[in-house]
């Protein structure tokens, strides 16, 4: 039986295709939710017409402070290391971790500890820097000394891992589950409000070293505003993001921007919409950067390094908190886009469908 435990949205969007082509295999298993965040993942389970979750590994908890973290992550694994644990009294023999979350380590950790092999999606991916972004990087090393199996997106994800684990398993599955995921909601796209507006930009900030860093996170709200000058900006907001926004008094200025509009977060399908019909995206997520690689939107990375190089040198510009080469990047895209050629080199790969194929002949022999 398979174990598949996730605590963020983000690794739900990534991990949905996997878990539906599991299930189409008819392959055992149990989807768990770690409660890592507090917010309901109801939609995205409905939207991509996932099973309800099996268990909660710890009660839901909007972990969204450095100390909360912490908290949850103590809770989750003094409970589920015990040889009380539900996932000790249950016959697993392989559990799916995904990504570089603290779920992630958690997962990895209590399977470890109850002798449950590892396999981790989206192994391999590197910055080669502990800091940017942090934990994150630190998290992606813990879990490959854990892991036993490796499914890479990429041929420096594979020798990433091949460099530290020269005898490592390693599927290739060509493309990052996100791909999947992007076709699904390309197929949802017709059914959903369409916007009236045909030039804007849309803006995403909400990793922890850019908000947690007052300075650099008042140069992205200052390099938004001059955006906002020769665009109109669609600033979507995580709730961390507005907090930030709030203790740092910068949250007034930018709602009486009437450039500047602020948008709550919304459920991944309508945001793919949204950023689909944009002319370029400001982010500083790496899921956002995998997206318009495969949207064929302008995409400009606010970060220092990025693991991942989907876009780059093509679509998507990486900023390095540079005035310059932010300025150009905006200078260029602010203007009507092409007709892009959404997928069109992508349709013949589904690494959701290689990952749930090779589960299934493991789980078999």
């Amino acid at each position: 039986m398979l174990l598949i435990p996730i605590g963020t949205k983000a690794q739900l969007i990534k991990m949905a295709p996997v878990i539906l082509a599991i299930k189409e295999r008819e392959i055992p298993f149990d989807f768990v939710l770690t409660g890592q965040h507090e917010e309901t993942m109801e939609d995205l389970i409905e939207g991509f017409g996932l099973p309800k979750p099996d268990y909660f590994l710890t009660p839901t908890l909007e972990a969204d402070t450095s100390l909360k973290l912490a908290n949850w992550l103590f809770k989750t694994l003094r409970k589920h290391l015990s040889s009380s644990s539900i996932i000790a009294r249950k016959n697993y023999q392989l559990c799916l971790v995904h990504g570089d979350t603290m779920s992630t380590f958690a997962g990895a950790i209590i399977a470890k500890r109850h002798g449950i092999s590892v396999a981790h999606i989206e192994a391999g991916l590197r910055s080669h820097n502990l800091f940017h972004p942090f934990p994150e990087e630190i998290t992606r090393l813990a879990v490959s000394k854990i892991a036993s199996i490796y499914y890479c997106s990429s041929s420096s994800a594979r020798s990433n891992i091949e460099k530290k684990h020269p005898q490592a398993d390693i599927v290739d599955i060509q493309q990052n589950t996100l791909l999947d995921s992007v076709r699904i909601a390309l197929k949802k796209k017709q059914n959903l409000k369409k916007t009236d507006d045909s030039f804007y930009c849309v803006v995403s900030i909400h990793r922890y070293e850019n908000i947690s860093n007052e300075k650099r996170f008042r140069f992205i709200i200052k390099t938004i505003t001059n955006i906002s000058k020769n665009i109109p900006v669609k600033f979507v907001l995580h709730a961390a993001t507005r907090k930030k926004l709030a203790k740092y008094n910068m949250l007034d200025s930018l709602t009486q921007n009437p450039h500047i509009e602020l948008i709550a977060r919304m459920d991944y399908f309508n945001f793919t919409n949204l950023i689909s019909r944009s002319q370029y995206l400001v982010s500083d997520g790496g899921s956002n950067q995998e997206e318009c690689s495969y949207l064929e939107i302008p995409c400009l990375l606010m970060r220092m390094h990025t693991e991942r190089n989907e876009g780059l040198g093509k679509n998507c510009v990486l900023s390095g908190y540079d005035t310059r080469t932010i300025e150009e990047f905006c200078e260029k895209h602010s203007k009507p886009q092409q007709t892009r050629r959404i997928l069109d080199e992508l349709q013949r790969y589904s690494p959701s469908e290689i990952i749930a194929d090779d589960i299934k002949k493991r789980l078999l022999n």
